[in-house]
């Protein structure tokens, strides 16, 4: 009984890891670790965990990340925790690209508050608040949130100004549950294409020094090394090729081989312009290639997106098709194997269009990998309330054809399924 008084106002965090989310989860549990903040990373079913921890008499916040092809679990547990636990004691905060894009359709969902955005300094911070009010109500004027008041009013705070990367750890070690993530090398994209939301959630483009992305990776190499013979290093970026670029559309070469050349200093193997951190076509150019030559990937991820200019053009994606054929040259002359990522359906997009891209795709089938993707309107985009191209029945047998004869990959129908879901 002792005990329990004791931790009476106390705040425990729960942090759930799920497969499709968990990249977000590092750098925010090692924000929570920085802050000093008591939490624990569970993973399975929540509600369980949840009642262990009321019932010593702790306040549990529980934190989730929101990504659009995994609403359908988060709804399903957020609905679960809701109709078994009936507790003033229990915050349910979720943040992420889909809360950040659509914050009040996750508050429908059962979160009592969402993180809009950035969530290193602003999950504390509503952390801290919550400890100090104990109550829902009198969370108010955090940049970064959003919430229902005491009347059901929906109330969005000020924005919270970008946060500098080096000044937050994008992993955690020291703990029962460690993670480790690809090292995000920048966030936020100067681009805008009409269909991602990159740029319009984080902005324009902040880099990772060349220092604090080593500074990483001699603790993954320290880390890791003991447990395994081989040491792999990855990176998250929107366009891995424009880490630390001075002028939109032009790779930084400088930087981009101290980066790699640095890396050598350690028994790794580097892999970069691979998922989670494709390239732009256009700087995919003659003096770049050369720095593939010491990472450990032959195949690099390339955004092409569409076969038609005019589509190309609508997206804003600010390069042609010529841009992606160029590409396409450049690697395979160099030995290297694009694989190529395309969106079907895009709005307006017809059917002619459609042909020009699987006919594209075909011929770029014979030397390269192609990645086919389905387009969803995600929140927060410009295109969010816009609705897929259809795609009549010889497109769809045709991608079945191409798929069967392994020239097309991806999750080409889940994404169909997810798109009228959602329509």
């Amino acid at each position: 009984m002792q005990g329990m008084q004791e931790n009476l106002g106390k705040v425990i965090v729960l942090l759930y890891w799920e497969k499709s989310t968990w990249y977000s989860l590092g750098a925010l549990a090692a924000s929570c670790q920085k802050n000093q903040l008591t939490f624990k990373t569970i993973k399975n079913d929540p509600v369980k965990q949840i009642q262990e921890q009321l019932d010593k008499n702790f306040l549990v916040i529980y934190g989730e990340s929101s990504r659009n092809m995994s609403l359908n679990g988060l709804k399903e547990r957020l609905r679960k925790i809701r109709a078994q636990i009936s507790s003033a004691r229990l915050f349910i905060i979720v943040g992420g690209p889909h809360a950040s894009g659509d914050p009040q359709s996750i508050l429908d969902m059962g979160a009592d508050i969402v993180v809009i955005g950035e969530g290193e300094v602003t999950f504390p911070e509503l952390v801290f608040n919550i400890q100090k009010a104990q109550n829902k109500e009198k969370i108010t004027n955090i940049p970064g949130i959003a919430y229902y008041n005491a009347t059901g009013q929906f109330i969005k705070e000020q924005t919270r100004s970008p946060i500098v990367l080096d000044n937050y750890c994008p992993y955690l070690d020291n703990t029962s549950f460690p993670l480790h993530p690809p090292i995000e090398l920048m966030r936020g994209c100067a681009f805008r294409c009409r269909f991602c939301q990159v740029g319009y959630m984080y902005g324009n483009p902040r880099f990772r020094s060349i220092d604090n992305v080593m500074k990483v990776v001699k603790h993954y190499y320290e880390f890791f090394n003991p447990l395994k013979k081989q040491v792999d290093i990855r990176f998250i970026a929107p366009n891995s090729l424009g880490y630390m670029e001075k002028k939109r559309g032009q790779a930084n070469t400088d930087a981009l081989f101290n980066l790699v050349k640095r890396l050598k200093k350690y028994d790794i193997r580097s892999f970069f312009g691979t998922f989670p951190s494709e390239v732009r076509p256009e700087y995919i150019t003659p003096d770049i290639l050369s720095l593939f030559d010491n990472l450990e990937n032959k195949t690099v991820s390339v955004g092409f997106q569409s076969g038609s200019d005019r589509v190309l053009r609508y997206m804003h994606r600010g390069h042609t098709v010529s841009d992606g054929l160029n590409a396409q040259d450049y690697l395979t002359s160099y030995g290297l194997t694009p694989l190529f990522d395309f969106l079907l359906g895009a709005p307006s997009e017809t059917l002619e269009e459609q042909w020009e891209t699987l006919g594209l795709i075909r011929e770029l089938g014979k030397s390269a990998q192609v990645r086919l993707h389905y387009f969803m309107p995600l929140p927060g985009t410009p295109w969010a309330n816009y609705s897929p191209s259809p795609l009549d029945k010889n497109i769809i047998a045709e991608i079945g054809r191409l798929a069967r004869v392994e020239i097309i990959t991806g999750e080409f129908a889940k994404q169909i399924q997810f798109s009228n879901e959602n329509d």
